[in-house]
């Protein structure tokens, strides 16, 4: 019964990322503008992953920071962007 739930779940989180690659694709933001983030997102999961690994740090800043990678990995936010 849990792996149906977990299932439903994983399919529907997979299906809504598609949708929304699927609309970016179609809605084409600038050029300059997407290319500068694909470029920049192996470099941030790296600094945040040394981060969140690292030992002199306090636990409080580590557990923020893999909270913080928690949710910059979900398809969704949690908090809408209203910007224009």
């Amino acid at each position: 019964m849990w792996w149906d739930m977990f299932f439903a779940i994983g399919a529907g989180l997979l299906a809504t990322w598609l949708a929304l690659m699927i609309g970016l694709l179609l809605i084409r933001p600038e050029g300059a503008l997407l290319t500068g983030a694909i470029r920049l997102l192996p470099d941030l999961i790296r600094l945040l992953r040394r981060l969140a690994a690292d030992r002199t740090l306090p636990r409080g800043v580590r557990i923020r920071l893999g909270a913080l990678m928690v949710y910059l990995a979900l398809p969704l936010d949690l908090i809408p962007d209203f910007c224009r």
